[in-house]
C-alpha cells in the first residue's frame, strides 16, 4: 500500500465566512433613463414611411430570404416580384423626399 497522507482542512471555514456586512439601501434609486431611440446625427435624418401590414410582411420575407439564401424554395412568382418592385419604388420615393 502507498503511504498517502490526507491533508487536514483546518481553517477552511475562513474561506466561507462573509467578507462584509450586507449593504442596506435606505432610498430607492432613481429609475435608470430609458435608452434613446434617436440615432446619432451623423447617420442622417430619420424617415417615416407609412407601410401597410402586407408591405411589412413582404419586407420580413425579403429579409428572411436574404439572411438564409440556402432555404429559398424556388424562383419568385411574377406577382411577388412586382410587389417587391412597387415596395422598392415607394421606399426610394420617400428617401428622395417625395
Amino acid at each position: 500500500m502507498s503511504t498517502f497522507k490526507r491533508a487536514t482542512l483546518t481553517g477552511s471555514e475562513e474561506l466561507f465566512r462573509p467578507t462584509a456586512r450586507p449593504r442596506v439601501v435606505e432610498e430607492t434609486p432613481p429609475p435608470a433613463p430609458l435608452p434613446s431611440l434617436e440615432e446619432p446625427e451623423e447617420s442622417g435624418p430619420r424617415l417615416k414611411v407609412p407601410l401597410t401590414v402586407d408591405e411589412i410582411d413582404l419586407l420580413l420575407e425579403a429579409i428572411h430570404a436574404a439572411k438564409y439564401p440556402e432555404r429559398a424554395r424556388r424562383p419568385l412568382p411574377l406577382e411577388k416580384f412586382e410587389r417587391y418592385d412597387a415596395l422598392r419604388d415607394k421606399l426610394q420615393e420617400h428617401r428622395n423626399g417625395g
